[in-house]
């Protein structure tokens, strides 16, 4: 994986996230590209599928999602996402609008509301799992 981060870092092709220049995130085997256009996607694309070859790894399309975050004055695009496709390792790439990812909900408004609805769910289920007990205890 710290091949595939240095490649895609040295093609220079990510997004500027105010000063910070950022083209992947990684964490164990997952893998987030930050491109700030279709083709820059399909390039940072080209470059997994090519060092994945390389390696005898693979990446699985169907956990893969691609996520566009739109500006609003760009907004009126958005119907016309689902003619571009990427793919890798030969598969397309599904777009969503949402997606969990290391234990958070990303969605293309960068609205927290799924993320802090889905936080709010456990902390109650955690609750209820320790009330459960001391009920047992008495």
């Amino acid at each position: 994986m710290d091949d595939l981060l240095v490649l895609l870092s040295n093609a220079n092709i990510g997004c500027f996230i105010g000063n910070n220049y950022v083209d992947a995130l990684a964490y164990a085997e997952d893998l987030v590209l930050l491109a700030p256009s279709a083709s820059a996607l399909c390039k940072m694309l080209a470059i997994c599928d090519t060092n994945a070859a390389e390696d005898c790894m693979s990446f699985n399309a169907q956990k893969s999602k691609c996520l566009v975050k739109l500006s609003n004055a760009c907004r009126y695009l958005r119907p016309l996402l689902p003619d571009n496709v990427f793919y890798i390792g030969g598969n397309p790439i599904e777009f969503a609008s949402s997606f969990p990812h290391l234990c958070h909900v990303i969605t293309d408004t960068f609205d927290h509301g799924p993320d802090i609805t889905k936080m709010l769910g456990n902390f109650i289920g955690q609750v209820n799992d320790v009330l459960f007990f001391w009920q047992g205890v008495l």
